[in-house]
């Protein structure tokens, strides 16, 4: 059953991921979102909720709703914390994604985030993994 759940979430995670990027349907893509991550929550480990959590943030400012998708940045960044040794590309993302949801509230704190999501991304030893963190950052501008 776990094995069926597993392949669930993570077929409904990356229609999501489409769905985001695609953006002509942000509440579609929020559903999506939303329904990867309850099934990631009964079958994954920590790295799987941070991922989950942060395609669920982005979902969320998509759908115009910033002040969520900030608890959910702060969500996948408590999930990457709770991984002994994360990847250097999820904390990037992680970073990435909180920075996106500070910008899209309008918060003060906002382009320190950014700032430290950049070197974050700056530091991902993999040139793969670093260039698509940066694509997903690239459409982020520091607020006034």
């Amino acid at each position: 059953m776990s094995d069926e759940i597993r392949k669930l979430a993570a077929s409904t995670y990356n229609q999501a991921f489409d769905a985001v990027e695609a953006g002509d349907n942000p509440v579609w893509a929020l559903e999506l979102a939303a329904t990867s991550l309850n099934l990631w929550r009964q079958v994954g480990n920590d790295q799987n909720l941070a991922i989950g959590n942060w395609l669920y943030s982005r979902a969320l400012v998509a759908a115009s709703a910033p002040q969520a998708a900030v608890q959910a940045a702060k969500h996948s960044l408590a999930h990457t914390g709770a991984i002994d040794s994360p990847a250097d590309w999820l904390v990037a993302s992680g970073l990435e994604g909180y920075a996106r949801a500070l910008l899209a509230a309008g918060e003060q704190e906002a382009n320190q985030v950014l700032e430290s999501a950049l070197a974050a991304i700056d530091a991902i030893s993999d040139t793969e993994a670093r260039q698509m963190i940066a694509s997903q950052i690239a459409d982020l501008k520091p607020s006034s």
